[in-house]
């Protein structure tokens, strides 16, 4: 399939998903080699089930799947320091004073960082959603989902010391779409219906809610403290301090760093700074690596994926990408096969030199990585 369109006097190649050995590109002025997302990554492990979670976090790399895995390598090298079962599926995963905590099927569970240790497990209402620790104070949130009605009808707030003891809980009617540190041992959450807007939590246990420049509901966020951005159901991207950032169709995904900010659209448009793109089907994740985006999308059928700047690339996938995370020059995504690519800018663009050189000889190798790593798999 080929997709060509022209931003500012260049061309910009669009790649879907290809089963075969060469990926080829083609642009207008003739085919070019292309690269997949093993290619250009610095090591591949496996999950063995859907990748629902991941958190980079310096040297540390944590990974969770839909059946309940959570592995943790070191990120430098690829290296497992270990692994542990829980009830899955993991739906998000947080870092604080030793312990790695994990919001999974219905409960949160303490981790010991050194060994991957279970300390303790907490049975919530319903499906816990999300999971934050900070300043001794482990936050989540879990939602009810009505069959009958096809929406959420009620979620809670809970608070637990970092020992697992309950502080306290907060009963409301609608879902949070996104959790984040007030950078005062408090939270804030990004609301769906009825109420949108954000609630604040403070450390005093005081809870606020305020309303945001858009009253359509919460999709995602990303960010902390002031630098809080949240994406909506009508499309647009907005501050705390009350500005519309953007504004386009649904925001399925955002990410953003000290560079800036991506936001990824349910009709496959990619936003970040001045640079507008569109990928077949629906945007489902995105993030930022120095200062360029990536951007991946789903159309039922096939996978495409971007990588957005002053020079947009293609890379060809054959999994539906469901997380990414990146910190500084790295980024890490997750398939629905389970396998997470480890991706450094550094190693990246030698990838892409040596490919333009030899993209026969290169494309062999990378084959041949793919074969060991099954085999390390089995």
């Amino acid at each position: 399939m080929r997709r060509i369109s022209t931003r500012q006097g260049r061309t910009a190649l669009r790649i879907d998903r290809i089963d075969t050995k060469y990926d080829i590109l083609q642009s207008s002025s003739g085919f070019v080699p292309g690269l997949s997302l093993e290619a250009i990554s610095s090591y591949v492990r496996d999950l063995s089930s859907a990748c629902s979670a991941l958190l980079l976090d310096d040297d540390l790399l944590f990974a969770g799947s839909h059946d309940g895995l959570l592995v943790s390598w070191d990120a430098s090298t690829g290296v497992e320091r270990w692994r542990v079962s829980i009830t899955g599926p993991i739906s998000d995963i947080s870092l604080d004073s030793g312990s790695v905590y994990v919001a999974a099927s219905d409960s949160i569970h303490a981790v010991e960082l050194e060994n991957g240790g279970l300390l303790w497990s907490k049975q919530l209402e319903g499906a816990s959603d999300y999971v934050l620790a900070a300043d001794g104070n482990v936050w989540a949130t879990s939602s009810v989902y009505e069959l009958e009605v096809a929406d959420f009808v009620e979620s809670t707030i809970w608070r637990f010391d970092n020992s697992g003891n309950e502080i306290e809980r907060w009963v409301m009617a609608e879902r949070s779409w996104h959790i984040s540190s007030d950078g005062s041992g408090g939270i804030i959450l990004g609301l769906g219906r009825p109420r949108c807007g954000y609630l604040r939590v403070s450390s005093n246990s005081s809870v606020e809610h305020k309303s945001l420049p858009t009253n359509s509901p919460v999709t995602c966020g990303s960010g902390e403290n002031e630098e809080l951005i949240f994406g909506h159901a009508d499309g647009s991207l907005g501050s705390l301090d009350e500005s519309v950032l953007e504004t386009g169709s649904l925001i399925t995904s955002i990410a953003s760093s000290t560079n800036g900010w991506i936001s990824g659209h349910e009709d496959g448009s990619i936003s970040m700074k001045a640079v507008s793109e569109q990928l077949p089907g629906s945007i489902d994740a995105v993030g930022i690596v120095d200062s360029n985006g990536w951007a991946s999308s789903f159309d039922g059928v096939n996978v495409s994926m971007m990588i957005v700047g002053e020079e947009s690339n293609n890379i060809s996938h054959d999994s539906r990408i469901r997380k990414m995370d990146s910190s500084s020059n790295r980024i890490v995504l997750g398939d629905d096969l389970g396998r997470v690519y480890f991706v450094e800018s550094e190693v990246m663009q030698r990838r892409i030199n040596s490919h333009q050189e030899e993209p026969r000889e290169y494309t062999e190798k990378s084959d041949l990585r793919a074969r060991l790593r099954m085999l390390r798999n089995r």
